[in-house]
């Protein structure tokens, strides 16, 4: 996770891509308005976020919005993010340095809910996904790749993925468990995010995440808030306190 493409992309970890489940709104809608202190929550987009891994090593992302539609993500490292929708949904979004295709993933929706999506990559082939709902509130995925099939059951709670249990012909392999603050995060009022939710990314929950564990490494989080509740910054560590990263949001 600590690799220049990761450091990059910021979108890619062998965590698995997951998705919000029915304790949020089974269709998008616009976000609610909330108040507090100077600005009205619904009007915040974060603008430029800047990560710095080391003294030698920061990455500035800029971020370009239609109205509540994200429409690029850009950093100086020359990695692009387009976004595509249609009507209100995410249907596409793809990935590219400096001009040179890197991945693309495509989405389909069911009700107002995403039924599949399919993950192309140029290093590491194609992976698709089919996701269903159960009436315990969680999701269960099945996901196809070059190296074979597994499944998964994610747990969710106020929208934020809790738990992802990835199984192998029914066999558990791995539990990666996250942890979530209360506070908005900076993509909050993003249309369509609320259904793309990926914990890899850190961009899809409502609220910021904290602690992730089950796979390695495990990672820590120590976040600073402005007036109306969104980060401002955000320190990564190891829990051996081996490395850290530093990531300042503007809005």
């Amino acid at each position: 996770m600590k690799s220049k493409m990761k450091k990059f992309l910021y979108l890619l970890s062998a965590t698995l891509l997951a998705l919000t489940s029915c304790s949020k709104d089974e269709s998008v809608s616009e976000p609610v308005t909330d108040t507090n202190g100077t600005e009205t929550v619904t009007t915040v987009f974060v603008k430029k976020i800047i990560r710095t891994y080391s003294a030698n090593d920061i990455v500035t992302s800029t971020y370009v919005y239609n109205g509540n539609k994200i429409v690029l993500e850009s950093n100086d490292g020359g990695f692009v993010a387009n976004y595509t929708y249609t009507g209100n949904m995410i249907t596409k979004i793809e990935e590219r340095v400096n001009n040179q295709f890197q991945s693309s993933r495509e989405f389909t929706y069911v009700d107002g809910k995403v039924a599949t999506k399919v993950w192309k990559r140029n290093y590491g082939g194609t992976t698709s996904y089919a996701y269903s709902y159960n009436s315990n509130g969680t999701v269960s995925y099945k996901r196809t790749q070059p190296t074979g099939t597994n499944t998964g059951v994610l747990t969710i709670a106020n929208g934020n993925i809790v738990k992802n249990e990835v199984f192998n012909n029914g066999t558990l392999l791995n539990t990666y468990t996250y942890g979530y603050d209360t506070k908005n995060n900076p993509f909050k009022n993003v249309l369509g995010f609320n259904l793309l939710l990926e914990t890899d990314e850190e961009m899809f929950s409502p609220n910021n995440m904290i602690q992730d564990g089950g796979g390695s490494p495990t990672f820590n989080y120590v976040l600073k808030y402005n007036d109306n509740g969104f980060p401002t910054e955000k320190k990564r560590s190891d829990v051996d306190r081996s490395s850290d990263e530093l990531t300042q949001y503007f809005y």
